[in-house]
């Protein structure tokens, strides 16, 4: 009730209530002054002598001695949609409809509200030997039927009524018109002056808004609207302010990608700049040695050039993947993927790297892990970028536990390390495309696809660290286990 008493549109619309109020008892006026104030018995008495005819009609026509409605003639039949412009119900001794006519349609228009019962307020009615006209609610009428001995066969009913008194009160109604003219002519009048004087009323605080609003367009975003009602406009220029808010995050947003977008330039850049020189400085080396002379060494300076291209096309392939993979809907091989077997693979296929950098690697998860759908292939590449991330960064006679734990609804997957530990600041910009080092060297994009392969999967990647104190990164997957036909 609050919100509509400091609306400007309920102040408004409660008034032009009011003055169609004011119309309204105005049109009622007129129309008991045009009318006849007997209208409606009179229409009654109209369709009393209808009906009445209609039921002597259907005695004079039809054989009733048999006492069966339902074999009325043909033509009869017929006839009895033309009578009336409402359906017509031929009715037993026992209150019980058998048959029907539908009105007309090429005299009275289609009847679109065809109904299918009798009102129960006609049953007390139906036992009486007695022409009935009713016209409260949809109205209705009846009267008995004889046969020729005088003993009553059944009853002749008009139901509804709404088309048959609409027609007698024809005249009732051009009075009704003529009066309804004149009200809409005021109203119309009326709702002019009104809406002159309210639009004046609204136009102004509209143009305020407008103005404000073209500030915000012109890249003013610390432009505010005062908020000072409280009903549209007020809700509007609420509405505005949280808009150039928005977009003024959004540009800030836009910002911080771009330079995130150019430091990942940078960072490709350096990443190619250097095995290329390298692979270049080795080919003309190689090409020295060769004019030399000197077959073993060239072939040396080659292998280097062979291992450079194919760092290159590593880092190509991984930027690639990464553009797969950061795609609206990144394409996945979605597969029935037995979680124990694939750590056990991974275990073992980097417990000899460990061994060899002077590490122990320790598995830590329960026999029973769930088959879930995923892409097998790609949840490996996180699990080995972890492992490999975590070799290089625990110094010697450390220890890398890889363990998994599986709940009802999710699947988390840790590689644990005893390593320097991360700060704050460097685990916030750890998953950052080619965030730079203090020693000039970059992170690489490693992390960068792990992070947007959980993605991919509905997941996220996580990382716990403190310096001094190892870091803890937990690949977090929905469980979507593998339904398998019994």
């Amino acid at each position: 009730m609050s919100s509509w008493r400091g609306s400007v549109f309920g102040r408004v619309a409660a008034l032009l209530i009011g003055a169609q109020v004011l119309v309204a008892l105005l049109a009622v006026g007129l129309s008991a002054y045009f009318a006849q104030t007997r209208s409606r018995e009179l229409a009654a008495s109209g369709i009393r002598l209808r009906l009445d005819a209609l039921a002597e009609e259907i005695e004079r026509r039809a054989d009733l001695s048999a006492g069966d409605l339902a074999t009325l003639p043909l033509p009869l039949q017929l006839d009895l949609g033309a009578r009336f412009p409402d359906p017509v119900w031929l009715v037993d001794t026992l209150g019980k409809p058998v048959f029907v006519a539908r009105p007309d349609s090429e005299l009275f228009g289609p009847y679109p509200e065809m109904p299918r019962t009798l009102p129960t307020a006609l049953t007390f009615w139906l036992r009486r030997d007695t022409l009935v006209v009713h016209l409260e609610g949809d109205g209705w009428g009846m009267a008995p039927l004889y046969d020729l001995g005088g003993q009553r066969v059944g009853t002749v009913v008009v139901y509804p009524l709404r088309r048959s008194l609409a027609r007698e009160l024809a005249g009732t109604q051009q009075a009704y018109y003529r009066a309804l003219a004149v009200t809409l002519g005021a109203a119309v009048l009326l709702a002019l002056l009104l809406g002159a004087f309210f639009t004046r009323q609204l136009v102004r605080p509209l143009r305020r808004v407008v103005a404000q609003v073209q500030r915000i367009q012109a890249g003013d975003w610390e432009a505010r609207l005062p908020v000072a009602r409280d009903d549209e406009f007020g809700r509007l220029a609420r509405a505005v302010n949280e808009m150039a808010q928005a977009v003024a995050r959004s540009i800030r947003s836009l910002e911080e990608t771009d330079r995130m977008r150019r430091e990942l330039m940078a960072g490709i850049g350096h990443d190619l700049r250097t095995p290329l020189a390298a692979l270049l400085g080795y080919a003309e080396e190689a090409r020295r040695l060769l004019q030399q002379g000197n077959t073993a060494a060239a072939a040396e300076a080659l292998a280097v050039v062979e291992e450079r291209g194919r760092h290159l096309q590593r880092l190509v392939e991984a930027l690639f993947e990464l553009s797969l993979l950061e795609r609206p809907e990144p394409s996945l091989h979605l597969e029935p993927v037995p979680l124990g077997e694939l750590l056990d693979e991974t275990f073992r296929a980097h417990r000899r790297l460990f061994q060899d950098a002077g590490l122990t690697l320790q598995a830590d998860w329960p026999p029973t892990l769930p088959v879930v759908e995923a892409d097998g292939a790609r949840l490996r590449r996180v699990l080995d970028n972890l492992l490999d991330n975590a070799r290089r960064h625990t110094p010697a006679g450390g220890e890398v536990r890889l363990g998994a734990q599986a709940t009802d609804t999710e699947i988390r997957i840790r590689v644990q390390d005893t390593g320097p530990g991360l700060s704050p600041e460097q685990q916030a910009r750890l998953f950052e495309p080619y965030g730079r080092r203090k020693d000039g060297t970059s992170r690489g994009l490693g992390l960068l696809i792990s992070q947007a392969i959980a993605r991919a999967h509905g997941g996220r990647l996580e990382v716990t660290s403190a310096p001094g104190q190892g870091s803890t990164f937990t690949l977090i997957l929905p469980r979507r286990e593998v339904q398998f036909d019994d």
